[in-house]
């Protein structure tokens, strides 16, 4: 097969356009190991961006380790520090899983500049070599690729669903006042269920090619050999853009990673409800002038209203199942995700062969590409 360079299919969008706060992308708001986008959590509140649209993919130019990758299914803008891929000679679902495969990752990697944040060579990476791939060839990847990655997003789209499902119970069902506080129920502070552990002084604990997640206060995650914690534990990011997550298994954190982990385990869906959403509270005090942020004591003094039979009680079992439902879904985005990637590199190689294979775009595909 031949093989041609990046620059021969697409170049880079560098037109600009208004800033629109509801499709404005940050490298923030993407998630790594491919994961797509979040929405923003700060925006400008004027000025103008990088326009990009429908169907161009976009690679977060910072950090490339982290691998920040996401197709555009509408027009929008962008921070300069997210790069904009427009196909213009190859098919644009092809294109966007030629900038998956980790090959491309790890050349923007090796040709990136600077150490503390490194960012990609915009000269170099459009210099990435590949083989060339005729129109049927890109169709059949897409069409190969593309089902895998739209049950990705709906399990990820039902696990936010699950999540808001539990936060409205939490709310409804456990958030009250002195004044309205049930008979029975007391208040408690959040240390008398979990001790508040941090993370390791030196952010630069992860590795590449390690084993383990790495959380730091970005709520990105890379790996690393060597690991702190195990079990289910509750994470809150604890300076800068604050926010509450869980996790089940070996990790290492950041020391302003907060890690709560519940010594009943039975309580972890109705705690972490507590936790995220009495967090505006929680980081009231938060202190600092150029970056905001909050100590152990903040998280651990802090009171909630607690039932007298809190272990039996009806809903703070519903909120349990319901993370362990979250978490089979996110064992099976796992699953796919690995298929993914090993598919990927034998599909663009050509190593495996599914021209014959008869296959048909599922509905609400996320691009067409028929």
């Amino acid at each position: 097969m031949t093989r041609i360079e990046l620059g021969e299919i697409c170049r880079y969008r560098t037109e600009s356009a208004p800033i629109n706060p509801s499709t404005y992308i940050s490298t923030e708001s993407m998630l790594p190991d491919k994961a797509g986008i979040k929405p923003a959590a700060s925006i400008p509140i004027s000025g103008k961006a990088r326009a990009f649209r429908r169907g161009d993919t976009l690679v977060s130019n910072i950090r490339p380790y982290f691998k920040k990758i996401w197709q555009a299914d509408h027009d929008g803008c962008c921070s300069a520090d997210v790069l904009i891929f427009e196909p213009h000679a190859c098919h644009p679902d092809y294109l966007y899983w030629l900038l998956s495969d980790d090959s491309f990752f790890d050349h923007v990697v090796a040709t990136s500049k600077g150490t503390k944040m490194p960012r990609g060579d915009k000269a170099a990476i459009m210099h990435y070599e590949f083989e060339k791939m005729d129109e049927g060839g890109q169709r059949t990847i897409a069409k190969t690729l593309n089902p895998i990655r739209n049950l990705i997003a709906l399990n990820q789209r039902i696990n936010d669903y699950l999540e808001q499902c539990a936060l409205a119970i939490y709310k409804e069902k456990f958030e009250y006042s002195d004044e309205t506080l049930p008979v029975g129920w007391s208040w408690h502070a959040l240390s008398e269920f979990f001790p508040v552990k941090t993370g390791k002084k030196d952010a630069n604990v992860a590795v590449e090619g390690g084993k383990y997640p790495f959380f730091t206060c970005s709520q990105s995650s890379t790996t690393t050999n060597a690991y702190s914690f195990e079990g289910d534990a509750i994470l809150v990011a604890g300076n800068g853009n604050f926010n509450v997550k869980w996790f089940r298994g070996k990790f290492e954190a950041y020391q302003r990673t907060y890690v709560l982990m519940p010594e009943n385990g039975e309580l972890l869906g109705w705690l972490y409800c507590a936790v995220k959403r009495n967090l505006e509270f929680i980081t009231q005090s938060a202190r600092g002038s150029v970056i905001k942020f909050i100590t152990k004591g903040n998280i651990a003094d802090y009171k909630i209203a607690v039932p007298q039979d809190v272990l039996t009680n009806e809903y703070v079992k519903q909120l349990n199942q319901l993370l362990l439902t979250v978490e089979e879904s996110k064992k099976e985005i796992a699953a796919l995700s690995a298929l993914r990637d090993i598919l990927l590199p034998k599909l663009m190689s050509g190593e495996i062969d599914v021209s014959n294979i008869e296959l048909s775009t599922p509905p609400n595909n996320h691009l067409s590409v028929g």
